[in-house]
This record gives C-alpha cells, sequence and structure tokens, in this order.
C-alpha cells in the first residue's frame, strides 16, 4: 500500500511538472552545467561552464557574495596607492590548502608568474595585462620574473600595475587571477588537475572527474569557514531539453536553462522553481574580417543593417533577452553605450542601402552573395540563426547554418575557421571587458581578427586614465569608431531563466549569474 502511495504521489507531481527532487536527506547538491569541462586548471580554462566549478574549487584574492557584490577573499583586505598603479593585498590568517599545506603570498606569486609564462599557453593571460610587464612577459620578451608581482612577507601581496586599473578587484574574480599549488604542479606537472592528485584551495576539493557523467566536488576541510553542503555534483547537461527532463524527473536540483517552448508552462505549473534575471552579458555576430567577402566593410555592412535584434528577442525567443543597440551591453554601470544612426532608421531605408552596398561590392541576383552563419546553441541560438538568415534572404543573400557543440565552436573560432558566427561575452560591469575583445592583440578572443590602428590607441589612451569618466568617454568614442566598421552584430544580452529547487536556500539573482555553492543549503 506504502509503495502504491508512493508511486501514485510521484505520479501526481510529474503530471503536475513539479519535480520530486531529492531532500537534504543525503546531503549531495546535484547541479546541471551546460557541457563538458576541457579543463580544470584555471590558468588554461576558456568556457564559462568551466569558470562554474572552478569558483567552487578555489578562492581568488576577491570573491564575489551571493548578490553580485565584490567581497574579500583570500585575501581580507587591499589598498590602493595615489597614482592608482600599486594594490597591495593582505592575506587571511593561517590560509592553507586543501592537503593542510600553508597558502601564502609566495603562492600568488607564483600563480601570476605560471599565468603569464608563455609556456602555460593560457589563452585568457590577457585578463592580467594591467600587471607590469605582463604583455612582455606573455609574449616572451622577457622572464616571468620580471612580472610586477612581488610578496614582502607571506601575508601581503604587491602587484604594480602598468596603469591605473580601477576595475582590478572585479578582474580577479577569474579565475585567471587565481593561486595554483605549486608544490603539486612541482611534484606532478600537468597531471596535478587529476583527482589523485588534486589541491585547492577553495571551499570545495575534487573528489573525482567522470568524463561525460559528471564532476563531484567534497568539502575541503581546510576552507577558512564551514559550508552546509558537503558534496555537489556537477552533470553536463548540454542539451536543455535533456536538462528539463532531467530536472522536472527530480534528479537535479538546479540547472542553467530550459528549452524557451516550455516557459510558458513552468510559469503557470511550477513558477516557484523559476528564476529569471539579467546577465551582464553580449550576444553578437562576428565576421572574420581576413576572409573575402568580410575583409570588406561593404559586405559587413550591408549584412548589420538587416539584422533586427528587437525581433529575435520579442518575436523569436520571448524569453525576455535584452535586444542590443551597442556592443557593451546596458547593464553595465556608468557608461553611456553610442547607439549607431541606422537603428532608428525604417527598414525599407537600410534594405536599399544594404542592397546598393552589395552592389558596389560585385554581388547581386546574378552573383548573389553565400555565407556559412556558424552557432553553437540548439535553443535560442537556433531560432534566432534561423530568422538572421531570413533577414539576410531579404537582400538576396543565401545562409547555410552550420551547428557544432560548444567547445568545438569556439576552437574553430579562435583558429579564425569561420566566415559569419554566433559568439558570446559574459563578464564585468566594465565596457573595457566587451571593447577588449577587439583590439589588434587581444590573444583569440579577438576572433574576426579586427585590426584598426586608431581603435587600439583610443583603447591604450583609456586605459591610462585614473578617473572613470575619462576613460569611459575615450572608450566610448573607440566602440563608435569600431561599430562603423562592423566587425561584430551586437544581438542581444541574455536573461538567464533557471530552474531551482525551492528547497535549495541562499540562492540569489545577480547580474553574473554566480552562485558559489558555499553560500547555499537545504
Amino acid at each position: 500500500m506504502k509503495t502504491f502511495a508512493l508511486q501514485h504521489l510521484l505520479l501526481l507531481l510529474l503530471l503536475n511538472g513539479l519535480p520530486a527532487h531529492a531532500r537534504e536527506s543525503d546531503g549531495d547538491l546535484i547541479l546541471g552545467n551546460p557541457g563538458e569541462p576541457q579543463t580544470l586548471d584555471p590558468h588554461r580554462y576558456n568556457l564559462r561552464l568551466e569558470e562554474t566549478i572552478l569558483t567552487d574549487l578555489f578562492l581568488g584574492l576577491t570573491a564575489m557574495d551571493p548578490e553580485g557584490r565584490i567581497i574579500p577573499g583570500a585575501a581580507e583586505s587591499w589598498t590602493v596607492s595615489e597614482d592608482g598603479l600599486t594594490w597591495t593585498f593582505r592575506l587571511r590568517e593561517n590560509l592553507k590548502w586543501s592537503d593542510g599545506e600553508p597558502l601564502t603570498a609566495e603562492d600568488f606569486v607564483f600563480s601570476f608568474r605560471r599565468l603569464l609564462d608563455p609556456a602555460t599557453a593560457a589563452s585568457l593571460a590577457y585578463f592580467m595585462y594591467p600587471i607590469a610587464n605582463a604583455r612582455a612577459v606573455n609574449a616572451g620578451e622577457l622572464p616571468p620574473a620580471a612580472l610586477g608581482v612581488s610578496a614582502p612577507d607571506p601575508r601581503t601581496l604587491a602587484l604594480e600595475l602598468a596603469e591605473p586599473y580601477p576595475h582590478l578587484p572585479e578582474r580577479l574574480l577569474y579565475p585567471t587571477g587565481f593561486a595554483v599549488p605549486g608544490h603539486v604542479i612541482d611534484a606532478h606537472g600537468d597531471d596535478w588537475v587529476k583527482a589523485e592528485h588534486w589541491v585547492s584551495n577553495g571551499a570545495y576539493r575534487l573528489e573525482a572527474w567522470r568524463p561525460q557523467a559528471y564532476v563531484a566536488l567534497e568539502a575541503n576541510p581546510h576552507f577558512h569557514e564551514p559550508v552546509a553542503i558537503p558534496r555537489v555534483r556537477y552533470l553536463p547537461l548540454a542539451n536543455e531539453q535533456n536538462a528539463y527532463n532531467r530536472y522536472r524527473a527530480g534528479e537535479v536540483h538546479a540547472i542553467g536553462g530550459f528549452p524557451s517552448s516550455e516557459l510558458d508552462r513552468v510559469r503557470r505549473t511550477m513558477p516557484e522553481h523559476l528564476r529569471i534575471s539579467p546577465l551582464l552579458s553580449m550576444i553578437y555576430l562576428v565576421f572574420n574580417t581576413t576572409r573575402a567577402p568580410f575583409d570588406d566593410v561593404r559586405v559587413r555592412e550591408a549584412l548589420t543593417l538587416m539584422v533586427q535584434p528587437d525581433i529575435l528577442t520579442e518575436k523569436i525567443q520571448r524569453t525576455g533577452n535584452y535586444a542590443a543597440r551597442s556592443f557593451v551591453p546596458f547593464l553595465v554601470e556608468g557608461y553611456d553605450a553610442p547607439v549607431p544612426a541606422f537603428h532608428d532608421q525604417p527598414l525599407p531605408d537600410r534594405m536599399s542601402r544594404a542592397k546598393a552596398l552589395l552592389g558596389e561590392a560585385g554581388y547581386g541576383p546574378d552573383n548573389p552573395l553565400e555565407v556559412t552563419l556558424r552557432y553553437f546553441d540548439e535553443g535560442d541560438g537556433k531560432r534566432s540563426n534561423l530568422a538572421i538568415a531570413s533577414f539576410w534572404r531579404q537582400i538576396g543573400v543565401t545562409t547555410r547554418l552550420h551547428h557544432t557543440e560548444l567547445k568545438v565552436h569556439f576552437t574553430d573560432l579562435r583558429q579564425g575557421d569561420f566566415q559569419v558566427a554566433q559568439a558570446g561575452w559574459i563578464g564585468e560591469n566594465n565596457p573595457g571587458h566587451y571593447l577588449e575583445l577587439l583590439i589588434s592583440d587581444a590573444g583569440n578572443v579577438n576572433y574576426g581578427r579586427y585590426r584598426n590602428q586608431a581603435y587600439d590607441t583610443l583603447m591604450q589612451a583609456a586605459g591610462k586614465q585614473k578617473e572613470l569618466a575619462e576613460r569611459y568617454r575615450l572608450m566610448r568614442e573607440a566602440e563608435a569608431l569600431a561599430m562603423g566598421e562592423y566587425p561584430v552584430v551586437p544581438l542581444w544580452s541574455v536573461a538567464v531563466k533557471r530552474l531551482v529547487s525551492p528547497d535549495l536556500k541562499g540562492w540569489h539573482e545577480n547580474h553574473r549569474d554566480v552562485h558559489a555553492v558555499r553560500y547555499l543549503s537545504w
């Protein structure tokens, strides 16, 4: 009788769209992650899904609270010199690695040098280019010891900057600024990331990594504060429908996305599970400016003129995403992004100019332009890119869509193996974080290989400014210049739609969509 009653209850829950999640009795937290990590080395990561796990495994000098505010991390405090060039961090007392070994300022010195050492091949090493000599060290022009990082004593870390960088505490939130265990790396080399050798300094340590199955973490007994959840598993759920099905079946406590077609049903049947919040982000199209015909600004402008972000967000997606009118997201505080004039022009006028531009570039009914548009998101991305193809069809352009999984997609972009592609950037309350993507030497995140010396000069000048007002004025001028050459097409800022078990406490929406497990409880 009890078995029948339980089965009947589970059936009712599923029929009503309400997941019957495992409760706190087993203590484990199961989280969906939108794919399989390529690495758990914080100096070699590239993907947001890796950053999510690394934030649980490591603690940087600064950290983020549940509401998204920057707070002390491994450093209990910091000061900055009057000229903005010297930042001094005071570490917490008695910091330890997860193997019980002391963690000192020298560990951060080792780690910053390792990050910038060209032998590490860190694709995001440029995140730390504000540090003095970082660019030259990363280029192999200076030894890692020349980097502007020092440890006057075991609890004091000094960072000397090449130029003022008021956003440094936020930049240090990224795994590129995390300390890695030099004593373990010396012993095991690249194998240090295996579970049997793993050592980190965050609230959790790596228990097991079963590729395509899960990444399991367990509480770090040497972390400076206790955690309520002893174990967590991250499941690689790249397919949104699969993630949604597993959530409804009670197999996962939170997922980071689900099919937009299910949104109305979720709102109706399980509103207490739904979390929607705007994300500091930009989804955009990038043109490969080194490959014909996209080395021709007329072709790039013609295609840009026909894209209608408001149609994508309001008619196609209908999930709360925010149509973009500039490359820097609207959520960035204190920055007045320039809006290209064509946004306010009637579509027939834009279409007329687009056809004329293509004609000047040699394309028309007798020689139609054919493009391949690559994308990685099977949900909103696929529908939106189909719509973009229809926008371009109005001016005689034939578009072939090409889909690959996330890690393959961005590997191809970094290698320049594309014509036009969907890309995305999630990050900071700092316009430079987005505008740096278009600097000539921005590493392999300037996917389209856009080059403009005037743009680079403006961004360099902005970087020398200590005061935000002048810094932002120059960045605004730079953004307007770049957008006039159409290397990218801003599409939308993401509204994150998550499903989170109501039993999970301490989960707060924030513009970075960061939810460290150490703040959560049952």
